[in-house]
């Protein structure tokens, strides 16, 4: 069995907030790259018409470790595929952030009283015809 321990990237530095960041990127990296091999096997499976899950799931649960130990093995063996996943860690690490942010933002519940004011204020102006005509005059205009 091979060792992962020694295909993680070397800091020179004792830094623990960069050996963390190595660890964590380094590993999201080889993960991504591992759920997109997934993902393409799961679409080819679902193009060749397999109706059973049960087999899907099998194939899908051998392929894992396969594909894992491949990857890793490559990246241990190969010093361009080194550079690839050391150059490709800030790119997957940028995405995570995104979609991290994209997923919060579209989560967010903002309980503060100047929301509930701002609501508040939205909902009277509703119900006056003027504020409501001056309000969508001035939403035209910017």
């Amino acid at each position: 069995m091979t060792s992962t321990e020694s295909a993680a990237p070397k800091s020179g530095e004792d830094d623990p907030i960069k050996v963390l960041f190595d660890m964590a990127s380094y590993w999201a990296t080889i993960w991504s790259l591992i759920a997109l091999c997934l993902w393409f096997e799961h679409e080819v499976l679902k193009r060749l018409d397999i109706e059973s899950g049960s087999v899907r799931v099998a194939i899908l649960l051998v392929s894992t470790p396969a594909i894992f130990l491949a990857t890793v093995t490559r990246i241990q063996k190969n010093p361009k595929a080194r550079l690839i996943l050391e150059r490709a860690r800030y790119v997957v690490v940028l995405v995570a952030a995104a979609l991290l942010g994209a997923y919060l933002h579209a989560n967010h519940k903002d309980d503060s009283y100047e929301s509930a004011l701002r609501d508040g204020a939205v909902l009277a102006c509703s119900k006056m015809a003027a504020c409501k005509a001056a309000a969508t005059e001035y939403a035209n205009t910017r």
